[in-house]
């Protein structure tokens, strides 16, 4: 496929993703729902988390550093952070970017004893039709295989609390990604954590079925992922919207599906918030940031459709572009300071 033609389909399911937001916000009324009228702080239980870089864990830190960086999560009641080590590269092999990995997890629990340190692993996906331009074949037992040596590797030799995996793009239904939790799983233990990034779900209709290429998750894919691991991020971002309002109202029904489509289940729910400055076809900073991202989650939680109880918390993306501002915002609406 020529680039023209890529970027001109890409443009096309955005187009598309637009048009069923809207839908989806016209025919819901969000402007006038019946709900609370809580602050963040109301369903803030000093629970989030945040993506760092691989600077933590391919760089060497000293004590003073790793210790100033649990001190500042520590103020932002960020109890989980997903420290990048690698990802998979063409010809199935692991990036060698977690040489002071095992440093890092040791000195960030000696500063902060009650955290959860877990290890993010890359997975780009080749899943044709839904536009992945990745090479990870998952469909291949040999390839999951390595994941999860990996996976067993980084909680048994390098002290991490569990993994954190990002395979993009998953395309709901997806039987590779739920085979790849079951070994991963059953390579780490049921005493560690298994954690995964996902994907956004259909909002209104959850089990609409819509074809793979808008790159949503059906409720029930939602649900059978959410029986499998102990925790997911959901990556609300790179939702394509070009304002912070209807940003906003993109996140408030993304937290009214997927609440209701993982309530009764075991794992943890975290809901990214955007800070990145990137900006790309699908992520505009002036729609996609801190504070439409709160606002949405809030509006989302106070909604009567939704299930409060079901999240845990809220997961900061990524922590190298959260700047001191940002983070001002963060503490107004979400720490109530």
């Amino acid at each position: 496929m020529s680039n023209f033609q890529y970027q001109k389909g890409w443009v096309q399911r955005l187009m598309g993703v637009g048009a069923l937001v809207l839908l989806g916000i016209l025919a819901r009324g969000c402007i006038w729902r019946p709900g609370t009228q809580h602050s963040g702080v109301y369903f803030n239980r000093g629970q989030n988390a945040v993506w760092l870089g691989a600077d933590w864990s391919k760089d060497a830190h000293t004590a003073s550093e790793v210790r100033a960086l649990a001190d500042e999560l520590a103020r932002y009641q960020v109890q989980t952070v997903f420290v990048y080590v690698s990802y998979l590269k063409p010809g199935d092999r692991f990036n060698p970017t977690y040489d002071h990995a095992a440093e890092f997890v040791r000195e960030f629990k000696a500063a902060k004893p009650d955290s959860t340190v877990e290890a993010w692993v890359g997975i780009p996906l080749d899943k044709p039709g839904i536009g992945a331009r990745g090479y990870a074949h998952i469909d291949d037992s040999a390839v999951r295989a390595k994941i999860a040596d990996l996976s067993q590797r980084l909680v048994n030799e390098m002290g991490f609390d569990g993994v954190h995996l990002d395979p993009e793009p998953i395309p709901s239904g997806d039987a590779d990604t739920l085979q790849l939790l079951d070994d991963v799983r059953m390579a780490i233990g049921r005493d560690k954590i298994l954690s995964l990034a996902t994907r956004k779900i259909i909002p209104v209709w959850g089990d609409a079925p819509l074809p793979t290429v808008f790159g949503l998750w059906q409720a029930s894919y939602y649900r059978r992922v959410a029986e499998r691991v102990d925790e997911m991020a959901v990556m609300t971002y790179d939702s394509t919207m070009r304002s912070p309002w209807l940003y906003e109202q993109w996140v408030h029904f993304q937290v009214i599906g997927i609440t209701r489509a993982v309530r009764g289940t075991d794992a943890r729910l975290l809901f990214g918030v955007p800070t990145s400055e990137e900006e790309t076809w699908t992520h505009r900073p002036s729609a996609e940031n801190m504070l439409s991202g709160l606002r949405g989650i809030i509006a989302g939680l106070n909604d009567a459709d939704a299930v409060p109880e079901t999240v845990t918390g809220v997961a900061i993306y990524p922590y190298w572009e959260t700047d001191a501002t940002k983070w001002v915002e963060y503490e107004r609406l979400w720490l109530g300071r």
